[in-house]
């Protein structure tokens, strides 16, 4: 199997399926539910969709948008889009009608593949698509009179054919398109896979969505190195299942957000479980935080855990050793292999000092090509690096030790202002969560009249009435200055996740600036 960074970055992804497909076809290539579909199997599903796609009009660089819940139809529909030189839009399956729509219009899709074709009402009326795919039956909606102009490009500058569009998971009306190339996705595959010294034995337990790019992944890099993907159609409502799925099918590696982790972690009892299957734990998107990381290892003090940190625009940046993990359980390592990163200050020049903040810039070959049809936006996030390549400006703030180890300290635009004063929400969580009886929090501002905006805390116990929204202030009270004390606590048993399943904290500032923590929260607020 091609391992080095120079294989990968000739071969597609699709393509090392395919090679996979061809040597050991009977070989196990997914496990759904507990059902698992060979290599040659999932092939021949997929050449049925690439075969398709011509016959309906979708040319070469053509959009194809994916909108289903996961299926061995659609993972077979995805590698088909690629298979035929076309591009996968992906969106999220919680999506309502209006959102895909315009997002159909923003990628100008030629088809969408779709498993609820019957729920999504005249779509030749309010689109340009020429065709819609319904998954698993094989019958096909067209046009009846296909659209024959090309289709609207990427209006930004595009190296080589693109992959996907991957749409950010942002509760917004107007997701962004992030342009991923083949050469990208390949660049992305060769420093995860390495980092993570992934081989054909690996078993990939994850439960994003295909329409996450981080569930893309996580299905695409274990089809291409030869591995097994192991999902989930529901996420699962406990640790049970978790564990059950990993004893029974030999799952070797666990690919989790930390909201998965927090699951876990509510758990008093996770010493009791046995996983000696499992090789490594990988956790990406937010940082985990360090009291997950310490009861994590004090259940399974033999696991080796991969804290790392990554954005869609570049898929992973960093990794901090399971060596390191007790050592510097706040850090989210250095950069992976095939990736370079450096500290700027507002005035685009290097931070040198350890420990001081600093926006993280990118550079390497699995960075964007850019925000699809918005050049004003990629302008002011993309830089040509000296070596002529892209270096992505984060939007985050991190600093760096003595020995050159990341600390990610928030998103530039999380801090807010309350009456003059900073409030940094992240300081806040950090002490909430070191509290026994809190498993999980959030703090987001709210708007204030008197004070411009103030913070609430969102918080999930451990055991239901264990302490009350006043006390959990008032602790707040005696350790911070009095601008970072939340002026509201509302307790939630969990909380919102965007459809990627990273914490919705726009649906949390929203509820709280109702006052209304109806539905997930016990409405129990302290001032």
């Amino acid at each position: 199997m091609p391992r080095g960074p120079a294989s990968a970055l000739r071969t597609p992804l699709h393509s090392l399926f395919a090679r996979h497909a061809a040597e050991q076809p009977r070989r196990a290539a997914l496990t759904i539910d507990g059902v698992h579909t060979s290599y040659g199997q999932l092939n021949t599903l997929a050449e049925e969709y690439a075969d398709a796609l011509p016959r309906l009009g979708a040319r070469p660089g053509d959009r194809v948008v994916v909108y289903a819940d996961i299926s061995v139809d659609v993972v077979a529909a995805v590698l088909g889009i690629l298979k035929a030189g076309c591009c996968v839009a992906t969106t999220h399956q919680t999506f309502g009608r209006k959102k895909l729509v315009h997002q159909i219009g923003e990628a100008d899709a030629a088809a969408l593949v779709t498993d609820r074709a019957e729920d999504l009402g005249d779509l030749f009326g309010d689109t340009d698509l020429n065709a819609v795919i319904r998954l698993g039956g094989g019958t096909v909606l067209r046009r009846s009179r296909p659209v024959e102009r090309d289709r609207r490009g990427a209006d930004i500058p595009v190296e080589g054919p693109l992959a996907a569009l991957f749409y950010t998971s942002g509760s917004s009306a107007d997701p962004k398109g992030v342009a991923i190339s083949h050469a990208n996705m390949s660049a992305a595959f060769t420093a995860v896979t390495e980092y993570l010294g992934n081989t054909a034995d690996d078993a990939v337990l994850s439960f994003t969505p295909i329409g996450a790019d981080f569930g893309f992944y996580n299905i695409m890099m274990p089809l291409a190195f030869g591995g097994r993907a192991v999902l989930h159609r529901q996420l699962p409502h406990g640790p049970e299942q978790i564990f059950e799925t990993i004893d029974r099918e030999g799952v070797t590696a666990v690919h989790a957000f930390p909201s998965i982790l927090t699951r876990l972690c509510a758990r008093g009892d996770l010493g009791r479980y046995a996983i000696p299957s499992v090789r490594y734990l990988c956790s990406t998107g937010q940082r985990l935080p360090p009291e997950h990381i310490a009861a994590l290892r004090g259940a399974f003090p033999s696991l080796r855990i991969h804290s790392m940190y990554g954005l869609t625009e570049c898929k992973r940046v960093c990794g901090l050793p399971p060596e390191e993990i007790d050592r510097r359980p706040g850090s989210v390592g250095k950069p992976i292999p095939g990736v370079r990163a450096a500290l700027i200050d507002d005035a685009g020049e290097p931070v040198t000092e350890p420990d001081t903040v600093g926006e993280l810039a990118v550079s390497g070959d699995l960075v964007m090509q850019g925000y699809w049809r918005r050049p004003e936006l990629t302008a002011r996030v993309l830089r040509t690096d000296p070596s002529g390549g892209r270096t992505f400006l984060t939007g985050d703030l991190f600093t760096r030790d003595r020995d050159g180890y990341l600390y990610w300290v928030r998103r530039k635009d999380d801090g807010f202002s309350r009456t003059l004063l900073q409030v940094d929400p992240h300081e806040i969580e950090a002490l909430l969560r070191g509290r026994p009886d809190v498993v999980d929090v959030a703090v987001v501002p709210v708007p204030d009249e008197r004070s411009g905006n103030v913070p609430a805390a969102c918080v999930v116990l451990r055991e239901p009435s264990a302490v009350s929204a006043e006390e959990l202030r008032a602790f707040c009270a005696d350790r911070l200055d009095w601008h970072m004390v939340p002026a509201q606590v509302a307790l939630y048993e969990e909380l919102p996740r965007t459809a990627s399943g990273k914490t919705d904290r726009l649906a949390l500032r929203r509820a709280m600036a109702r006052n209304d923590t109806s539905g997930q929260a016990r409405k129990e607020t302290g001032r």
